[in-house]
């Protein structure tokens, strides 16, 4: 019966998003906002009351599995990040570095109580801050006694309306869903989920007073607590000089308890002014200034470019957190000699990992074998990759863009044989493409979840799908990151500096960089490669993925054209033979291809024939798969121009 429900109202969500990226006037695309916010609605009260029968007839079990609370925080994080940056709230997670994290428990269920709680806080907040905070309440050799608080500065609630909070279909009075909408049923299903983990939840609040939820829990520990991430970022940062400005009171308190314990010796201030004084009044210069963006007066954009003019070579090493990660910001940031920009809200992990990246960048990148622009940090050079995509052409471009920037590079074919990998060495990173066969990325996510938590093996999802979603799956399935395909070369690196395990590997791969460019001498009288301008197609970003390797390229568009001919009959067979999801994953496999080798209107012919296959339109298919031959064929045609060219070039520079 949940599936028969949600089966169709996913159709109605999936489609809405698809077609509104579609060219539309104004006024449809209002309608369709609206059927899409009115189907995510609805789809969200039909799962609260599919979870709350399936509690009340007792077949929802509690699972006891190894899992890390940083984890679960850090999902949270991301989840809720836009929503309390769109409303203008400061969104803190408090997780003392004391407490053990890696924990048994039902870490699915806990997220989705405070998923509930935040979601509640943000709606109920109109400005001020959102503070999630974990508190150690005792410790013995194998249990923890901890409480996990939800704060806001909402509207809050007197003593009648608190009485009726934890009951089936009630909010806290009848004007709450007229203006705020809900079921009633999230905190009731909390509760129940709570009194399941043997643990329980409650609430103090008055009336415009802002509300504090509170969930208290007894969890077994995992036997071994690794805290070698920890120590490394300690040994990294220990006595290091940290200037941190935030108008947030909760906020530089937490920051202050944060970079204590990894030993930084830590100033906190409340506006850009005061940071200027201290800078000029403090004789011991500082190694980081971390800057919040929105500051009373000066913002931190302008603090940061005033520090960088007036002290010039002797400035600090800069980072700006915003509430919500700006991407164009990133000019501007560069230019006022940012380093890193830091999301907010951040959690331990990511603000040691983001001083430790900042502290130590490499700055003088000469070397002929490395791309200027790249700047990695010395930590992760050389660190070992799995890469896991089922399509050849994929591999091959992903793997020429991460060896070329030194990193020693895996590949599996599909998720068990990622998993097989992971057993037999360790890895610093994992790229997991989401559709592929035997296993799927999700499914791999999670089993490799149950092994390893994120600080030990991050895993970043790669996909070309771009559906409402998506990303959520993968962030839900333990993925920290998705990176659409076509790939952007720019913004893997930036996810991989982000997430990859630092580590002692830059020897190897200095002897690999030797061996290689000993291999390959570049030719510096090397003229550039005149592309041929074809409609439809991109060979100059398609060439820079793989380092403008043409022969490389024309390979991969022969190896693409090879294997996609006849495309008609193929995904004939596949549906004669009822295998429509085969045929939906063949069309979704050229699409990622074809955009990675910039075959822009093959890719785009490719989009349209998934979408048809996954709506079981068979007759658009039918209509639609007569113009991927000439797409394919127009794209061979434009390769062997493009072969032409630079074989009359080679033979011009001998």
């Amino acid at each position: 019966m949940s599936h028969e429900i949600r089966t169709p109202i996913n159709a109605i969500v999936g489609m809405a998003n698809l077609c509104l990226k579609t060219q539309l006037s104004e006024k449809q695309k209002r309608y369709i906002k609206v059927i899409d916010s009115s189907s995510q609605a609805l789809l969200g009260v039909i799962n609260d009351i599919l979870d709350f029968s399936k509690i009340d007839a007792g077949k929802l079990s509690i699972e006891r599995i190894p899992f890390d609370l940083q984890d679960v925080l850090t999902s949270l994080a991301d989840m809720f990040a836009y929503k309390a940056y769109d409303k203008d709230l400061e969104f803190i997670i408090n997780l003392p570095a004391n407490i053990p994290t890696r924990l048994f428990g039902d870490p699915l269920r806990l997220n989705q109580v405070l998923v509930n709680l935040v979601s509640n806080a943000i709606k109920f907040t109109e400005d001020g801050e959102i503070n999630v905070a974990v508190t150690l309440l005792d410790k013995n050799d194998d249990k923890v006694w901890l409480r996990i608080s939800v704060t806001d500065t909402g509207i809050g609630m007197d003593e009648e309306q608190r009485a009726n909070l934890f009951k089936a279909f009630t909010q806290a009075d009848s004007s709450t869903t007229r203006k705020y909408g809900g079921t009633g049923l999230g905190l009731a299903i909390s509760r129940r989920l709570i009194q399941l983990m043997g643990g329980d939840i409650g609430v103090t609040s008055g009336l415009g007073q802002g509300s504090t939820f509170y969930i208290e829990l007894t969890l077994p520990m995992q036997p071994q607590q690794d805290d070698s991430h920890h120590q490394y970022l300690i040994q990294k940062l220990r006595g290091k000089r940290v200037l941190a400005i935030d108008d947030n009171l909760s906020t530089r308190e937490m920051i202050q308890e944060m970079l204590r314990s990894y030993q930084v010796d830590v100033r906190v201030c409340r506006t850009a002014e005061q940071a200027l004084d201290i800078l000029r009044e403090d004789d011991i210069p500082y190694d980081v200034l971390l800057v919040d963006w929105r500051l009373p007066g000066m913002d931190g954009l302008s603090l940061c470019q005033k520090v960088s003019q007036s002290l010039a070579d002797e400035a600090p090493k800069m980072i700006l957190a915003t509430g919500y990660y700006a991407e164009e910001m990133s000019e501007q940031a560069a230019a006022a000699g940012i380093s890193d920009i830091l999301s907010k809200p951040f959690t331990a992990t990511t603000l040691g990992h983001s001083l430790a990246t900042t502290l130590y960048k490499r700055e003088d990148i000469t070397a002929a074998n490395e791309l200027p622009s790249t700047n990695l940090p010395d930590a992760i050079k050389g660190a070992p990759i799995l890469l896991v995509e089922d399509n050849e052409i994929n591999q091959q471009v992903a793997l020429e863009l991460l060896k070329s920037q030194g990193f020693k590079v895996d590949i599996a074919e599909h998720g068990q044989a990622a998993l097989d990998a992971i057993e037999q060495k360790r890895y610093a990173l994992v790229l997991m493409d989401i559709q592929m066969p035997v296993m799927d990325g999700l499914t791999a996510a999670k089993k490799i979840r149950a092994l390893y938590d994120y600080k030990q093996l991050p895993i970043l999802a790669m996909t070309a799908n771009a559906m409402s979603g998506d990303e959520e799956r993968s962030l839900s399935a333990g993925m920290q990151g998705h990176i659409a395909k076509p790939i952007d070369e720019k913004q893997l690196l930036k996810a991989i500096v982000k997430w990859c395990v630092p580590g002692h590997y830059e020897d190897d791969s200095k002897q690999q960089a030797e061996v290689e460019v000993k291999a390959e001498p570049s030719n510096p009288n090397e003229k550039k490669i005149r592309y041929p301008q074809v409609k439809g197609i991109q060979f100059e970003q398609a060439l820079a993925r793989l380092q403008h390797n043409v022969p490389l390229y024309l390979k991969l568009v022969e190896q693409l054209f090879t294997e996609y001919q006849n495309s008609a009959m193929k995904v004939s067979d596949f549906i004669t033979r009822g295998q429509h999801e085969s045929a939906r994953r063949y069309f979704h496999s050229l699409k990622g291809a074809a955009g990675n080798l910039g075959l822009e209107a093959l890719q785009s012919r490719a989009a349209d024939l998934e979408k048809h296959m996954a709506a079981g339109n068979i007759d658009k298919v039918a209509d639609t798969i007569t113009g991927l031959e000439k797409s394919l064929n127009h794209a061979y045609q434009a390769a062997n121009d493009l072969s032409a060219i630079y074989q009359h070039q080679q033979q011009e520079q001998s």
